[in-house]
């Protein structure tokens, strides 16, 4: 897969969960503004990534329909609340391109913008101590 014409960021992702359909700026993003929709499914195990190629497996929480407005866009299911600054900063894609996307050269009125909202796993880091008692596990089984 290459994401630029000019050939010199050519990657390959390795098998695994399907990938989202638009890159995020960092692997901890939270949520990712899609302006064409998605296939993917609630509670689905997806893989987000970046530009430079890297991969994060990951739980799509949410996938939130939105209504394109004027006044920008909105919750179809009355979402209390979305964090646009974070979606747009996650997204890669300034604020106020995804607040005024209904006039947008990019803009279809036919397909349905969504927010993807991920849950990342909990990663537990290895302590000294576990490490510590791998060591000395390996030098007794030497």
């Amino acid at each position: 897969m290459s994401c630029c014409s000019g050939r010199y960021c050519q990657f390959q992702f390795p098998e695994g969960p399907p990938l989202t359909d638009y890159p995020v700026t960092q692997l901890s993003a939270n949520y990712l503004f899609l302006p064409y929709g998605t296939l993917l499914e609630e509670e689905e195990v997806i893989r987000i990534w970046t530009e430079s190629g890297k991969t994060e497996t990951v739980i799509l929480e949410q996938k939130i329909p939105l209504t394109i407005l004027p006044g920008g866009p909105v919750a179809k299911q009355g979402e209390p609340f979305l964090p646009w600054q974070l979606i747009a900063l996650d997204s890669g894609m300034e604020l106020e391109t995804i607040e005024n996307w209904i006039s947008h050269p990019l803009h279809n009125p036919d397909a349905e913008a969504v927010v993807l909202k991920f849950r990342h796993p909990i990663v537990m880091k290895t302590s000294l101590k576990v490490w510590w008692l791998k060591c000395l596990y390996k030098i007794r089984n030497l």
